[in-house]
């Protein structure tokens, strides 16, 4: 139970983020959006599949709404439709690239199996640039095997940045992770 708390946290904190970077707000689309979220939420599993395919249509006349799309992506994911995910993710960061996004981005590549250690440097960079160095940074660190790793977890540890709990997620394994967040 524990663990799909806080993936619904990530998802949720990955929504909220991804909203301030919306090309468009089409303030009835997203409201719009957010009912069928709401809906998907509150239905029963039979019934969760419309909603899913109301996302999608809206997603695809909406294409450059961001904040559609990841409540669109948030679902499939939710889903374990993480093919599908995949392709929505790579749409919005190629519009607004922010780094939780494109680690998220890299995740999804290595969970449908295919290599994704640039990805990660590149979220690296992404969190370098706007200096946003917290245990998602160091979580891009580990996976893209970056010589600064060790370092830089043991400075945020030392300065209070990263959590215990924070900290016992970064210490898994990869296949761990993999298998935790995105089953």
């Amino acid at each position: 139970m524990k663990k799909y708390a806080y993936l619904t946290f990530i998802i949720f904190s990955f929504s909220v983020a991804l909203y301030f970077y919306s090309e468009r707000h089409d303030k009835k689309t997203i409201l719009y959006a957010n009912r069928l979220l709401d809906r998907y939420i509150k239905d029963p599993a039979s019934e969760k599949l419309y909603s899913l395919k109301k996302l999608k249509s809206l997603t695809n006349k909406n294409p450059r709404n961001v904040k559609v799309r990841s409540i669109y992506l948030n679902i499939l994911l939710l889903e374990k439709h993480y093919t599908q995910g995949l392709e929505q993710i790579k749409i919005i960061n190629k519009t607004s690239p922010v780094a939780l996004s494109k680690l998220n981005e890299c995740l999804l590549i290595e969970r449908v199996g295919k290599e994704p250690r640039s990805c990660y440097q590149q979220a690296v960079k992404l969190f370098r640039a706007k200096r946003n160095h917290d245990n998602n940074y160091i979580l891009a660190l580990k996976f893209s095997q970056d010589p600064n790793f060790l370092s830089e977890r043991y400075r945020l540890v030392n300065a209070g940045k990263i959590t215990k709990e924070a900290e016992n997620i970064i210490d898994m394994d990869k296949q761990t992770f993999l298998a935790t967040f995105y089953p």
